[in-house]
């Protein structure tokens, strides 16, 4: 009886070991998964897998979520990281904390992002790196936004570089058809430039406009204050 109770034990120990981590998990569906370990380097998920710890690649056809991403998450509709390390790729991405590359039909950081992305639509809290799309939006921007329409709240530098560009509060550059700013220091090149409120900088366009404190209210060719 007492050998029967030291290999139930063993037994069960080995079984604790094999949830809390395995190489492999197959997953159907978020419970429905074998086997379940916290921690793992290569899922397969078919309507949706849900692991805390993904050390290696992620692959499913709905969706896949990690606590922890070290390496490749793809799916077909939808991806969720809370901490991304590495590469994630869906219709619909959203990440908290990254450093790597998002590519997607929408890409929704919620957290600090430093890397690229690479979506039809970007958005991000705290932007440090590339935004590439036709819509780009970044809370706080220190790098560079490439595409039709850019927006940024606030910078501490930042270039924005598209078709229209508008910024509360920026520092850097805007190139550009259409530049707007609230309060802006740096450089505005393009078709129509207008700022509200100017710190110091230049703009060179066919219309310049400085709503407050410019050389002028509004000028062609160059403007600005210095």
């Amino acid at each position: 009886m007492k050998k029967l109770l030291l290999v139930a034990v063993f037994v069960a120990s080995l079984g604790l070991t094999a949830a809390a981590e395995s190489p492999i998990k197959l997953s159907l569906y978020d419970d429905i998964a074998w086997p379940k370990p916290h921690k793992t380097n290569v899922v397969l998920g078919i309507i949706d897998n849900n692991t805390p710890t993904v050390h290696g690649v992620s692959l499913a056809i709905g969706s896949s979520r990690a606590n922890e991403m070290l390496g490749l998450s793809a799916a077909l509709v939808y991806a969720r990281s809370k901490k991304l390390r590495g590469l994630q790729s869906a219709i619909y991405n959203v990440t908290y904390d990254t450093k790597g590359i998002t590519y997607s039909l929408v890409d929704n950081n919620k957290g600090t992002f430093v890397g690229g992305q690479l979506g039809a639509i970007n958005l991000a809290k705290d932007m440090t790196g590339l935004q590439w799309g036709l819509y780009d939006q970044a809370d706080k921007l220190a790098g560079v936004q490439f595409g039709a329409i850019n927006y940024a709240k606030r910078s501490e530098f930042g270039i924005q570089a598209g078709f229209v560009n508008v910024a509360d509060n920026l520092t850097g550059v805007q190139w550009g058809f259409v530049n707007v700013a609230k309060r802006f220091s740096g450089l505005q090149f393009g078709f129509v430039n207008v700022i509200s409120r100017i710190d110091r900088g230049l703009q060179i366009g066919l219309v310049n406009v400085i709503s407050h404190n410019g050389y002028f209210p509004a000028m062609i060719l160059v403007n600005g204050k210095f």
